[in-house]
């Protein structure tokens, strides 16, 4: 009897205990050099998917061995950190230190600052809901634009799983996904672009046939539901033409409808959303 009462008590015990996942639970925090969190600041960890920090600052690592790790961490206004940190096995929170970039300017009053632009919130909500797992989505923020200084915005798109593209007869390029059979719907601040003959034209519907690529047996053809086109303004939405790349502050993409946000959901999703935003990439 006090052998078996032992050993619920040695259960119960270890029940209670936190789990050693959690006990070692790693953190990074991203602060400025008066100690101020830096919020939505893009931290790549040795060279893999890109991360946000979130309103303290921070992401979670989580628990592993001791290791030394490359960090990339960039938020516009500030000077980029790139170097290496050392993790260890134990629960702890490593601070990255991004100074603040200094510009000569003449005497000021300084009302207040914004940690964000208050249209880019939602995408950076949105971003952080991605990282949680509630979103299947493609996020391009403000460093990863300007780092990469695209000269045409479709260039930011090559590669994305989920998204091919075709050429016009004028040579410009659009979107296409589900296995390249029919176009993606493209937002612009959340309003549709539709091509001239309207969102809704039969050229423009889904379930396109596969289309030639280039080299593959002559000029890119539409098939549509009564007669053939080439693919132009009336009949598509050509990327580079509506968008100037400077102009573009931020990027999400949905190569698939079914988990896609209420506020950025089209009639026709099931081809995917390319979703731009415009304006200023500075906080």
């Amino acid at each position: 009897m006090n052998r078996r009462v032992a050993v619920l008590i040695g259960a119960a015990l270890f029940a209670a205990a936190p789990s050693a996942s959690h006990a070692q639970m790693r953190t990074l925090r991203v602060v400025s050099t008066d100690s101020v969190p830096i919020v939505f600041a893009f931290v790549s960890v040795d060279g893999g998917t890109g991360q946000i920090s979130d309103e303290k600052g921070e992401i979670k690592l989580g628990a592993g061995k001791r290791k030394t790790v490359t960090v990339n961490a960039r938020r516009i206004g500030f000077e980029p950190f790139f170097g290496k940190i050392q993790l260890p096995d134990t629960a702890a929170v490593i601070k990255v230190v991004l100074p603040r970039l200094t510009q000569q300017l003449g005497a000021v009053q300084v009302i207040g600052r914004a940690q964000v632009s208050l249209a880019l919130q939602p995408f950076y909500d949105r971003w952080l809901m991605r990282q949680k797992g509630l979103l299947s989505a493609t996020f391009i923020g403000p460093e990863e634009l300007e780092f990469r200084h695209p000269a045409k915005i479709a260039d930011m798109l090559s590669g994305l799983n989920g998204i091919s593209f075709r050429e016009t007869k004028d040579n410009e390029r659009v979107a296409f996904g589900y296995n390249g059979q029919c176009q993606m719907a493209i937002l612009v601040d959340g309003i549709r672009q539709c091509p001239g003959n309207g969102c809704k034209c039969s050229t423009c519907g889904q379930n396109i046939p596969q289309l030639p690529q280039r080299g593959e047996g002559g000029p890119i053809w539409l098939r549509g539901a009564a007669d053939t086109l080439r693919l132009s303004d009336m009949n598509s939405v050509p990327i580079d033409r509506i968008l100037d790349a400077n102009d573009v502050a931020a990027i999400e993409v949905y190569t698939r409808g079914g988990n896609m946000p209420v506020s950025l959901q089209v009639s026709d999703p099931g081809c995917g959303v390319i979703a731009f935003w415009t304006g200023s990439r500075k906080p």
